[in-house]
């Protein structure tokens, strides 16, 4: 994929503000400084266009980027860490939930974790969550670079027999480009799936 124009699109806080629904999106998950910002700044090749906070878990709204004015990456805020007002932290939840679960326009998710640090409960959280909304995801092991080979493969095995068939697992270095088209290749397919249903999905009344 070659990304010609990337741009800032808008913001979804707690209150709202979300762009209306038009083109398809793809979202960006992960833990709070976990290489979000490398790793879109990277898939689209604009240094700029995401920026990481200087403190893990500041980001506090859903960031829209419309590429190619086609399609849009929506950057979901990290979790792991919490900063800011307690009440401002329990919006978060419901926010990103109502997003994946609602957004009629989203197509898939990214799941992007630490190839260092591993999984968590919270990843199988999401990708549970995920499941059950019936969002496809692929989940992005960054900073392989930072790994000696072996130890990257050995990671990378151990990441691939957690997920077992619940998702793709893409190793992925910012500083290197390694894995950016097999990335593009997953969020191409879902770019061009069809809008989704969620009639399916309800429970009987």
């Amino acid at each position: 994929m070659r990304i010609t124009d990337a741009r800032f699109l808008g913001a979804a806080g707690p209150t709202g503000g979300a762009p209306p629904p038009g083109p398809p999106e793809v979202a960006i998950a992960g833990r709070s400084n976990v290489g979000k910002s490398s790793l879109i700044n990277a898939l689209v090749g604009r240094r700029g266009l995401a920026r990481a906070s200087g403190t893990p878990g500041r980001t506090r709204q859903l960031n829209f980027f419309l590429l190619n004015e086609r399609f849009v990456l929506v950057d979901l805020p990290g979790y792991g860490f919490a900063v800011g007002p307690e009440d401002e932290q329990r919006a978060w939840g419901p926010l990103v939930e109502g997003y994946l679960r609602e957004r009629p326009t989203l197509r898939g998710l990214v799941l992007v974790i630490d190839a260092r640090r591993g999984v968590e409960s919270e990843e199988d959280q999401v990708l549970a969550f995920a499941a059950d909304a019936g969002v496809p995801v692929a989940v992005v092991a960054t900073k392989l670079d930072k790994l000696a080979r072996g130890a990257a493969k050995t990671r990378i095995a151990g990441l691939t027999g957690w997920l077992g068939a619940r998702a793709p697992l893409i190793g992925f270095s910012a500083r290197t480009g390694d894995g950016r088209v097999d990335l593009w290749r997953v969020v191409d397919g879902w770019y061009a799936a069809p809008a989704r249903t969620f009639e399916a999905r309800r429970p009987n009344r």
